[in-house]
């Protein structure tokens, strides 16, 4: 695929998965504000995808513009990127032994206007880890950019028991549903 195609992201994750795709892009870091406090939590994703898209797609006129945002959901509480360690180690305990909602949104606009706007969910299943195990996983400090304090495509997939959906929508960026929206573009 090859159009002028920005990327609203700071994920390095989003970055990777879009190359994998074979899609040519250019990273812009959006500049919105990412607390949403007047939405339903199943639907901050997408409203924040949409934000950065938007933000993004104003700056850089006749670009298409692609944002993501993925949460985690456990118990019905946002698990954002944790804002230190401890926060971290709370996000992991919380998480042991249970099921719990990754929900990615993804929006695609073109001058400010959106074109496409969508989510998908994906439910995982960690299994039941010790102490130990989450301050190992700690020490690579791996958890300190990633909503929910783990990344399941790297030492974080040690505490996932199962993935019930699309791996990619764990990692930031569904593909099912990037690759929709993409397919916009004409």
């Amino acid at each position: 695929m090859t159009f002028p195609l920005i990327l609203a992201s700071k994920s390095p994750r989003r970055a990777q998965i879009l190359e994998q795709l074979g899609v040519e892009f250019r990273i812009e870091q959006p500049s919105c504000e990412e607390s949403i406090t007047d939405f339903p939590i199943e639907n901050i994703p997408k409203e924040l995808a949409k934000r950065k898209a938007i933000d993004v797609s104003v700056k850089f006129q006749d670009a298409f513009v692609l944002g993501g945002d993925t949460l985690v959901f456990c118990e019905n509480e946002v698990l954002g990127k944790p804002k230190n360690r401890e926060d971290a180690l709370e996000m992991l305990k919380k998480l042991r032994n249970k099921v719990h909602k990754v929900i990615s949104g993804v929006a695609l606009c073109k001058n400010g206007e959106l074109l496409f706007q969508g989510a998908k969910q994906t439910e995982v299943h960690f299994r039941n880890y010790s102490d130990l195990e989450i301050l190992d996983y700690m020490s690579t400090m791996e958890y300190t950019d990633k909503a929910g304090a783990y990344g399941a495509q790297g030492k974080g997939a040690r505490f996932i028991e199962s993935i019930n959906g699309c791996f990619y929508n764990v990692m930031g960026l569904p593909i099912a549903l990037t690759l929709e929206a993409l397919n916009r573009i004409k």
